[in-house]
């Protein structure tokens, strides 16, 4: 009998990521950031400035007048001051892969269980490589990594040490393999293991970026959805700018390079969506549903769909099948 997709599916979430919060500091004397001076909060601030209408297709008699959309929009910068960023997080580990959060078919349950703890001693030693290399690389900074002269990364296990440092710009960000032999994101990447591979474990992980970007240069909190209105509003927490959790996760699971003549690495989604770029990676047979319904049946979807299937589970959701 074929095993079906069942109409509810759900798995918790494994990588659970705080929101960043957004700090102004001194780079100071060397190569090293100053760690040991005093941070402030990056303020949100209303920017008012007069700007042109410039959309394609704006009639003539309206390309002289000011833009109403962008003349009260919240911008961030650094302290005129402060030449470097300070981006702040945790980052917890959990385990219990494969073990949906919610299901109504028993044969799915215990067929895809079945599967993920036949491999998942071994995938997840290349998933986890993977969120350590985007954690040690920043690439959760997203555009203020863009035109950094130094970018370091501090990470700190569980509470354990003071947190060993990283230089991000030494490996490229979109090459997994380059990080393979560093004794850095090794130690990130075990820790990330320990975590996903166990039980009832969890790793924490403490995470901040040391960006040095210029005097009073801009920085880029998130934007927050601001339905109904045209003006940017940027996230803060605490009066505090931020980047959201969601994009900073984002971020640390875009992994998935297994997709067809694949350019560079997405983020794990079940279509492989890309909005930005009005893009699907992932149409049928490669998307998650294909996959999962495949290799719950015995079908050999391979090392790398295997991959992909299990980021897909530690990103969590809700997968069951929709009703027509």
């Amino acid at each position: 009998m074929t095993i079906e997709l069942p109409k509810m599916l759900a798995f918790d979430r494994k990588l659970e990521v705080s929101d960043a919060l957004m700090y102004s500091g001194k780079w100071g004397e060397g190569d090293e950031p100053a760690l040991d001076q005093d941070w402030h909060k990056v303020a949100i601030t209303t920017r008012q400035n007069r700007s042109t209408i410039s959309a394609e297709g704006t009639p003539d008699e309206d390309k002289t007048k000011p833009n109403p959309v962008s003349s009260d929009n919240d911008d961030a910068n650094l302290l005129h001051n402060s030449d470097t960023l300070k981006v702040s997080f945790t980052l917890r580990v959990i385990g219990g892969i494969g073990q949906p959060f919610g299901c109504n078919d028993p044969n799915f349950e215990r067929e895809i269980k079945k599967q993920v703890n036949a491999i998942k001693s071994e995938r997840l030693k290349e998933l986890a490589h993977r969120y350590a290399h985007n954690i040690a690389t920043a690439r959760f900074l997203w555009r203020n990594r863009v035109s950094a002269d130094r970018v370091t990364v501090q990470v700190q296990i569980n509470q354990e040490d003071q947190g060993k440092a990283f230089d991000a710009l030494t490996v490229p960000l979109n090459d997994f393999e380059a990080s393979k032999s560093d004794a850095f994101v090794k130690s990130i990447a075990d820790a990330i293991y320990r975590g996903l591979n166990s039980e009832d474990e969890f790793i924490c992980l403490t995470i901040n970026a040391y960006v040095r970007l210029g005097l009073g240069q801009h920085v880029f909190p998130s934007q927050v959805m601001n339905m109904g209105e045209k003006k940017k509003v940027l996230f803060k927490l605490d009066d505090c700018a931020a980047m959201h959790s969601v994009k900073v996760g984002n971020a640390i699971r875009t992994i998935d390079d297994w997709y067809n003549d694949a350019e560079f690495p997405i983020a794990v989604e079940p279509f492989g969506s890309v909005t930005q770029r009005g893009q699907a990676y992932r149409k049928s047979k490669i998307d998650l549903y294909s996959l999962m319904v495949a290799w719950v049946n015995e079908t050999d979807i391979g090392e790398d769909q295997q991959c992909f299937v299990l980021a897909n589970l530690i990103r969590g959701g809700v997968f069951g099948k929709s009703n027509d």
